[in-house]
């Protein structure tokens, strides 16, 4: 029933934006969400006027609203700008940590001590300074409305919210945003309200980004946090900027692929696609493609581990690599048979940069007729974030010091990675695809399996989506070393994934193939293609998002 009901939503706003007859030819654009309440509040940006800048901002505030465990006010974000003259701009809203930060032993996965200074705010406030088109305080309307006459909660939502009841019980902040009276947790269907959330949106929608950094929000957050054995101060907010996005890029057979480099996850999709490019993907089977996918990927994660800040990116980007590490992959039934391998599968490595697998982070992308685009991912890190969150406030902090982002050195004034990691695709300087995706680790993973499908496959941008997906695996030693090893893959086995025919076939070759049949568990694919003057969105059918339907692009150049 709720696969219908988000089919008909997207079906009507496809109606309410070619119906109206006051939008410029170059301001028609759609979306592609989490939420159907984002992607209708998109459309209802377009239709006064908006662009693909205003809605991405719209969007943002509103996921915040309807999605609290998955990204929020107090998260991070990276984004990618497509201008309408074919220009990328990179957005680095990453957490920074505080410069008062210490690091213990056995830091928590949760809690105040693993708050760092926010970035969404800023991130959103400086792409509409520079590109936006609509009032600031316009933009935020719909979230405000959300917050403040609530919203029916999906089934998604309600799971997630109910698996840190436990956690959120103990902040008096999150159980009064997300809580009954009695202590528990909103159901499936049940109408949130949060007024508290709504007066913190009032008053960002009122004075911008100074409300969230310098003003009455800055001063609650700096002392309820140092109250409560945190370390982001008031000038630790004060002295947040967003910086630019390491922009990079890479050709993939008659494509560029566009991501952004760390403490965006950018770099393994390049580096995966790097070796994908030395291999004639068009010609093989299913079978021999996964098995292609989940070695590539490997390979690169071992390789972004020894490499955690990419500070070198002609290093990173080097093609080179790919032509020497293309020899460890192993091709059933080629004469790089796994049985033919007499170099070590698996190898060791300090960190896991990538995170955590689990249903956490939002991505989103927005697109008009001009060619103007964002793909943009907010996260908080794990459900909920921090499990915390200041009393009169009204939203959870993300969590990034500590054990959920652990690896890496954690020095005052960085910006740890995750995976997090926004894409576009071009070709001859146009939009081809425009995509991200959330699921902590698998992220990656999902947007590299997404490209090859819909490039070398030929597949439509849905059937990309849709099709089952794989992952490397990857076990902790015992001396808490990450290992990796080029033969072992989980592959998904539930409707529509592989049969057990396909999982036998993978076995007899000698891969070590852990079968997962769990909702959403390879990542979240949120995206828009661009053909023939045509934007169409496509939401993961493995998630409660949704898409507007396609837009002709007609009388505009792009």
């Amino acid at each position: 029933m709720l696969r219908l009901i988000v089919f008909l939503s997207t079906q009507f706003m496809f109606i309410e934006v070619m119906a109206s007859e006051n939008i410029k030819p170059q301001n028609r654009g759609i979306a592609s969400t989490a939420h159907p309440l984002a992607t209708q509040a998109a459309a209802d940006i377009y239709r006064q006027g908006g662009n693909s800048v205003d809605a991405a901002i719209t969007v943002s505030f509103v996921l915040s609203v309807v999605e609290p465990t998955m990204s929020g006010l107090g998260g991070r974000a990276q984004a990618i700008l497509r201008t309408a003259t074919g220009d990328f701009i990179g957005y680095n809203g990453m957490t920074e940590i505080p410069q008062g930060f210490v690091k213990t032993e056995n830091m928590p996965n949760s809690g105040y001590s693993t708050i760092a200074t926010p970035g969404l705010i800023a991130l959103l406030w400086d792409m509409h300074e520079e590109y936006g088109e609509l009032p600031f305080e316009e933009l935020l309307k719909p979230a405000i409305k959300y917050a403040e006459k609530g919203f029916y909660i999906l089934p998604g939502e309600a799971e997630r919210h109910k698996s840190a009841v436990s956690e959120i019980n103990k902040s008096k902040g999150m159980a009064d945003a997300f809580l009954k009276s009695d202590g528990s947790s909103f159901v499936s269907g049940e109408l949130l309200r949060q007024p508290v959330l709504a007066h913190t949106l009032k008053q960002i929608a009122d004075d911008g980004a100074d409300a969230f950094y310098e003003g009455e929000i800055a001063k609650l957050m700096s002392q309820d946090i140092i109250d409560n054995g945190g370390f982001v101060t008031l000038q630790d907010l004060e002295d947040y900027q967003v910086l630019p996005g390491r922009y990079i890029s890479i050709p993939y057979r008659d494509f560029n692929i566009h991501t952004l480099a760390a403490p965006a996850g950018g770099g393994l999709i390049a580096k995966t696609l790097m070796l994908l490019n030395t291999f004639d993907v068009a010609n093989m089977d299913e079978r021999r493609w996964a098995a292609l996918v989940s070695q590539a990927l490997a390979i690169s994660i071992e390789s972004m581990s020894d490499n955690y800040y990419e500070k070198d990116l002609d290093v990173l980007l080097d093609q080179t690599w790919a032509s020497k590490e293309r020899k460890r992959i192993s091709i059933p039934g080629s004469s790089s048979s796994v049985r033919s391998l007499n170099m070590s599968s698996s190898k060791k490595f300090d960190t896991n940069w990538v995170g955590e697998p689990g249903a956490h982070t939002s991505h989103f992308v927005t697109a008009d007729c001009s060619g103007l685009a964002v793909s943009l991912t907010q996260t908080i890190g794990p459900v909920f974030g921090a499990k915390a969150a200041t009393p009169n406030l009204g939203f959870a902090y993300a969590a990034t010091m500590g054990g959920y982002l652990r690896t890496g050195p954690q020095i005052p004034g960085e910006r740890p990675r995750t995976a997090i990691a926004p894409v576009f695709v071009t070709k001859n300087n146009k939009i081809v695809l425009a995509l991200g995706a959330a699921g902590g680790i698998r992220i990656p993973s999902a947007i590299v399996q997404t490209i090859s499908r819909f490039i070398d496959q030929g597949k439509t941008l849905f059937e990309a989506i849709a099709a089952p997906r794989i992952h490397p695996k990857q076990s902790i030693d015992e001396n808490n070393h990450r290992v990796i090893d080029l033969l072992a893959f989980e592959a998904e086995t539930s409707a529509p994934g592989w049969s057990q025919a396909d999982v036998n076939y993978w076995r007899t070759q000698g891969f070590n193939v852990t079968e997962v049949d769990k909702y959403a568990s390879f990542g979240r694919v949120h995206a828009i293609t661009k053909q023939n003057n045509v934007l169409k969105g496509t939401a993961d059918p493995d998630w409660e998002g949704s898409a507007s339907d396609q837009i002709i692009c007609r009388g505009v150049a792009n």
